[in-house]
């Protein structure tokens, strides 16, 4: 059971008006208006710990942090005391009188009380000023002022002892340092509801403020952070969607079943129906944040065996930190539970009190609670138990529930176990491929981008382009000696020139006024071999930075190095890519055009011009002799590194053979891409070309040829074919992303439906979807690809990002198909901007509309570094593959490069 109902306890008033004490051992209330009772939460069925020593009406206690000795603070309108529960129970034992400390007296009305960390003050809220205490002395340490309405909460950081973080109903949080009596942070009035509940995040310097509206706020505590806002969660909307989704899953039929021949349009609507019931039988309870309460995320339980290299052990990698078990943060509503990640704000756990809870007490079987007054969560000896008390609204009554703690598959072992168990519904492309796949074996379980299992024989990977050479018919005629002379025909004179043609000299021809084409005057000096000879430098390069590695531990690079323009006229930038060598740096342009940088940025490089429309997307081939361009004009194009004229273009969708000898098409089922051409990037190595257009993903194997003919340069002789095609349950795909530094079996797509669809191109099948990615479509999806002059472990090569416009940037873990860290702090309504993963893996940098570039720490889950200075919006980044540098691309057509410093 994920939750069960323990106990009600009766109290001396309403518990929704007083603050009461839980930590996960012992459980406080009042027993009257002046007496605590104190329940080992062991066994509530003993007799409480009855602490007497008030003689006004009780308004709050809390308990301490330590277990040796175990304090807890009660507060009325004459006293605050502080009581040993170890000693009292002795006294109790022993028949003497209980007695507490008085650290405080007639202070006033005294609302909410906390402990310090070590247990040595005590922040008592009084009406609008919070009274610090001091527990040993027994003295007014001080009075911090400056709310201007009633405080709701007061908690100290359990990181940095002296900070004090203070909630109120005037709508604002104050950081204070009771070390040297000062106001650290004041914040604005931020929402219009007011503050009433906070929780300190227990194993980061975070706190979570929630409100009467539903939201709830998580700020960063960190010296030198600002005191930002990290995450925005809307529990109200949550909740909505929970009990919609809960009223309209069909529920299993209890009477006779309505088989119905008409069609879909024609019959009763099953979602109406159930709004009807919802409408009906449920209460309207709202959404007011009543408890917060951040767990312990359990230890990796990961062993490193001994013989595992020191570079592929887990503590020497970023995946310890980015894989361990995240903490919960349970929320408690006037009308539900839940228990979101503290990581990504998924939602692992929900339960609407107006449910039934099932419940071991004889006198009943099930309990309904309704609604809620108080909520309060705390984590007690066993992780894998939360307790949870829900104070009514209406009855002077405490419900004791024990709720079970979400698990997170995190490390090695638990992400395996976790895989088997995962359920794939994978929708094949053709039933033929479904049924081979099956014959081999082929598991889909447990998707990995480094596959160990081989290609099937009938794989679509396994399949190459070979040119056809054709045989001369005249060579072939000339092959033999004088030909046979049939019978009836009569022998033809034959040339004396040694059957070679002789050329015309052309004086009898009328000349030219003006050339026919083009001279084409951007070769080199030897300009018939510069295309053969490009891969041999190419690799002699690479092969000389083959000895540098990229550093592992680097800074982010935020100082600005250089700035210059691509063009004469601004022109926005869509996309940069380097090489994979780290030579060149390639940028799509709104021109219609392509620009390729040599590095260092101050060279001239070249253009790339021929697309009739907008250029949406760039990338290299691994070698770096050949750049791949898509368009908005439905085409794509395939540069030789160092020409302005196209090699090949991809126009349409089946192939570029079948065309007679004024180029126009011979097959009609050869049409056009049907619209825009998102994504074209090499694939498995080199071999293939993918691209996307519509909700289509397609694959082709080509043939280059780097020879052309300087008269005929209009003629194209390198082809292509299509191997194979995909499409999703999508009106587009948005996105795609492909592994080309080393052979994987993985593409993923993500479309307008909001899903990532993962595909298996050694079997032809869409192996997994990712429903509700993002709330919008995303419009970019980057895999931790490292470089080629670093290494990770195989895991580390699941990980890909996503993002979307007006929404986070959430990192994925692919084995166990869930979102790993939640990344906010950037603005992104409306564009797309791009964003890359630093070749080490600690770094994510991403564009924003705010003319600045954000670099998140991937551990930390916020950013480390804003990058400023631009003066348009930041559409793109890149990381070089080889140093710690970053390029930033805005769309006033300006390039800056940053360093480390």
């Amino acid at each position: 059971m994920e939750l069960q109902y323990l106990k009600n306890i009766r109290t001396a008033f309403n518990p929704a008006h007083i603050q009461i004490a839980l930590d996960g051992n012992y459980l406080a209330l009042p027993l009257t208006r002046t007496t605590v009772g104190v329940w080992s939460l062991q066994d509530l069925s003993f007799k409480p710990l009855e602490l007497e020593g008030h003689r006004k009406t009780l308004r709050c206690m809390c308990f301490g942090h330590g277990s040796q000795p175990k304090y807890i603070c009660t507060a009325a309108d004459d006293f605050v005391i502080v009581w040993n529960i170890h000693l009292a129970r002795q006294a109790v034992s022993k028949g003497n009188q209980v007695k507490g400390k008085v650290i405080g007296t007639t202070l006033g009305c005294i609302q909410y009380c906390s402990f310090s960390p070590d247990d040595r003050l005590v922040a008592a809220c009084c009406e609008n000023d919070v009274i610090i205490l001091e527990v040993k002395n027994e003295k007014v340490l001080a009075t911090v002022e400056g709310h201007t309405a009633r405080l709701t909460g007061a908690e100290f950081c359990p990181h940095y002892t002296s900070t004090l973080v203070t909630i109120s109903e005037d709508r604002t949080f104050k950081v204070w340092d009771i070390s040297d009596f000062s106001l650290v942070y004041q914040s604005q009035i931020i929402t219009a509801s007011p503050f009433i509940s906070l929780s300190m995040h227990l194993e980061k310097p975070q706190v979570a403020i929630g409100t009467a509206d539903g939201q709830v706020r998580v700020y960063d505590l960190t010296d030198g952070n600002g005191f930002r806002c990290l995450h925005q969660l809307d529990v109200e909307k949550i909740v909505r969607k929970q009990k919609e989704k809960k009223f309209i899953e069909p529920q299993p039929s209890q009477g006779p079943v309505k088989i119905s021949s008409r069609p879909s349009w024609k019959r009763p609507d099953q979602s109406e129906e159930a709004e009807i019931v919802s409408a009906e039988d449920e209460i309207e309870t709202g959404s007011a944040i009543l408890g917060l309460h951040f767990t312990y995320g359990s230890q990796n339980k990961s062993s490193n065996s001994s013989s595992t290299p020191s570079f592929l052990r887990h503590e020497n990698t970023l995946l310890n930190d980015l894989l361990d078990a995240s903490p919960m943060l349970c929320i408690g509503t006037t009308g539900s539970l839940l228990q979101i990640n503290a990581k990504t704000l998924d939602v692992y756990r929900y339960f609407d009190l107006q449910d039934t809870i099932l419940t071991d007490i004889l006198d009943m079987d099930t309990v309904v609670l309704n609604a809620a007054g108080s909520v309060y969560f705390s984590q007690g000896s066993s992780p894998d138990q939360i307790w949870c008390l829900v104070g009514s609204h209406f009855q002077n009554t405490v419900n004791v529930l024990q709720w079970k703690h979400a698990v997170i598959h995190n490390n090695e072992s638990d992400l395996a176990s976790a895989m088997s168990a995962v359920s794939v519904e994978p929708q094949s492309s053709t039933e033929e491929g479904k049924d081979d796949a099956l014959q081999e074996g082929h598991s889909f379980e447990g998707i990995t981008v480094l596959s160990n299992t081989p290609l099937l024989p009938n794989s679509a990977l396994r399949s190459e382009m070979v040119k056809k050479v054709k045989e001369d018919p005249k060579a072939k005629k000339q092959k033999g000696a004088t030909p046979q002379k049939k019978p009836g025909q009569m022998m033809k004179d034959q040339p004396i020139t040694f059957h070679h043609k002789v050329k015309s000299s052309g004086y009898t021809e009328t000349p030219r006024q003006t050339p026919m084409f083009k001279p084409q005057t951007n070769f080199s000096k030897s300009s018939s071999s510069n295309s053969l000879l490009s891969h041999s430098s190419s690799s002699s390069s690479l092969g000389k930075s083959m000895d540098k590695t990229y550093p592992m531990k680097c800074a982010p690079p935020t100082e600005c190095h250089c700035k210059i323009d691509v063009a004469e006229r601004p022109t926005p930038i869509n996309r940069i890519k380097f090489s994979d060598d780290g030579q060149y740096l390639a940028t799509a342009l709104s021109n219609k055009s392509g620009h390729v940088f040599k590095l260092p940025l101050g060279n001239k490089g070249f253009s790339c011009t021929g697309h009739n429309n907008n250029v949406n997307g760039i990338s290299w081939s691994h070698d770096g002799n050949w750049l791949l361009t898509s368009s908005d004009d439905k085409s794509a194009f395939l540069w030789s590194k160092g020409q302005s004229d196209p090699n090949m273009c991809i126009k349409t969708v089946l192939h570029n053979m079948s065309t007679d000898k004024d180029g126009q098409k011979k097959d009609k089922d050869n049409v056009a891409f049907p619209k825009e051409v998102n994504f074209a990037r090499f694939y498995y190595m080199d071999k293939f070309i993918l691209l996307t257009s519509g909700n289509t993903l397609y694959m082709y194997k080509y043939h280059l040829e780097q020879t052309k003919d300087d008269i005929k340069r209009y003629l194209s002789t390198s082809k292509y074919k299509q191997v194979t095609s995909f499409s999703i349950e999508s009106q587009q795909i948005t996105a795609a992303s492909a592994v080309n530094g080393f052979y994987s079996y993985i593409v993923m797509c993500a479309g307008t439906n909001k899903s990532v669809s993962v595909f298996d191109m050694n079997v032809g099948r869409n192996v997994r979807i990712m429903a509700d990615v993002h709330t919008r479509p995303a419009h970019v999806i980057c895999q931790n690809e490292g470089s080629t002059f670093v290494s990770h472990p195989s895991s580390a090569y699941d990980l890909f990002v996503t993002a979307a416009a007006g929404d986070c940037i959430k990192l994925w873990d692919l084995r166990a198909d869930r979102c790993v860290r939640r990344y906010e702090g950037h603005q992104n309504r409306a564009y797309t901007c791009g964003l890359d993963l630093s070749p080490c893996g600690r770094y994510l940098a991403t564009g924003s509309e705010d003319k600045t570039a954000y670099i998140f720490d991937l551990r930390s889950g916020t950013y480390c570094s804003k990058l400023g200075g631009h003066n348009d919006t930041v559409s793109d980044v890149a990381f070089h593959p080889l140093y710690p540098q970053l390029v930033t691309a805005t769309l006033d057509g300006k390039l800056r490069l940053y360093k480390d410093k």
